[in-house]
């Protein structure tokens, strides 16, 4: 979905210093915003650096072999401050985005905050630095300092639409503000025009604010089980059951397809996908949903709340969901993981 891109512009590369036991080191003068920082580094960890971005941060192995090349490199240059930038910025969205996924690993949590805030350390000016202790904070619920830092990463670097993409996915829509997500989204789009993964969440958050119609357009534009499960989902919103299940049929992690089942009356596959089991924890509460059996669905997204505020708040603001509104067991689910009421 939201995992977009990091593109740093060099200026120029310079070699400052002959191949002797430090290897080759270059002067890099990197872009971030309207901060401009000169960083020394060895050129094997810039390679390094750079072998992590060619990996997708969402995939769980691509994601654990950027999080290797990005520890390797701050091995070797412990004060390349971008480095530890993408390095909280991949434990974030591993964090944020699974959402069926296992429950994050609190060290790991640790770990996300530690390099974020060293790379703002290193390099206040540092952009990503910014957005990635907004991540860090949205994850822990610390909604105020979330926000501050990701405004100031648009603040430093205004055109990079994977900033405004964050602020929207991981802090406004959790928290229900869904027209300053699509605003920030809109923002996104402009500057980055080709992304799928910013059609994807803004057809995310249309079907959440239950404009359907649009949504739509957005949903084919959208890529992979991002583009089924948002076109699914559209024809389940409009009452076309039957093509619903044509489209879910195709997914290979059948999210949405149990909800499809039950409002289709086709309880016994719906109760087969609500099954307990690896990585079916949103799985299991949309089937439930699809029953229209509100105990069950509650139980099931009460165990979601370990994946933290953020997936969890996202997920209440499908309005597959919406028979749920008004049931006080409601507000005590969003007040545990920290969402305001």
């Amino acid at each position: 979905m939201w995992s977009g891109r990091f593109d740093h512009q060099i200026d120029d590369v310079l070699v400052i210093q002959d191949e002797v036991s430090r290897g080759i080191v270059n002067s890099l003068r990197l872009n971030f915003g309207r901060g401009r920082r000169r960083y020394e580094v060895n050129a094997e960890a810039y390679d390094l650096y750079l072998r992590g971005h060619t990996q997708t941060e969402i995939d769980t192995a691509p994601a654990a072999r950027s999080l290797d090349f990005y520890k390797r490199a701050i091995a070797i240059d412990p004060s390349f401050a971008p480095a530890y930038a993408r390095l909280a910025a991949t434990y974030a969205l591993r964090s944020l985005v699974t959402f069926n996924g296992d429950p994050p690993d609190e060290t790991l949590l640790r770990e996300m905050r530690v390099a974020a805030e060293r790379a703002l350390e290193l390099d206040p000016l540092l952009a990503e630095a910014h957005d990635a202790l907004g991540a860090v904070n949205a994850r822990d619920a610390q909604w105020q300092q979330s926000e501050k830092y990701f405004r100031r990463a648009i603040e430093l670097e205004p055109s990079n639409s994977t900033w405004h993409a964050h602020l929207a996915m991981a802090l406004l829509f959790p928290l229900g503000r869904l027209d300053e997500a699509l605003r920030q989204l809109r923002i996104a789009e402009q500057s980055d025009p080709l992304s799928s993964e910013v059609q994807g969440d803004i057809g995310a958050v249309l079907l959440s604010a239950g404009r359907y119609t649009e949504a739509h357009s957005y949903c084919e534009r959208a890529s992979g089980l991002d583009r089924i499960d948002c076109l699914g989902r559209v024809r389940l919103a409009e009452g076309r059951i039957d093509q619903a299940l044509q489209i879910l049929a195709e997914a290979r992690l059948p999210r949405w397809l149990g909800y499809a089942y039950g409002r289709a009356g086709r309880r016994d596959e719906a109760e087969r996908l609500a099954t307990p089991g690896k990585g079916r924890l949103l799985q299991r509460a949309l089937a439930y949903a699809g029953l229209g059996d509100r105990d069950r669905t509650f139980d099931a997204l009460s165990q979601m709340t370990v994946l933290g505020p953020v997936r969890l708040g996202r997920t209440l603001t499908f309005p597959e969901l919406a028979f749920l509104r008004g049931d006080s067991r409601l507000k005590t689910l969003r007040r545990k993981v920290g969402l305001p009421e």
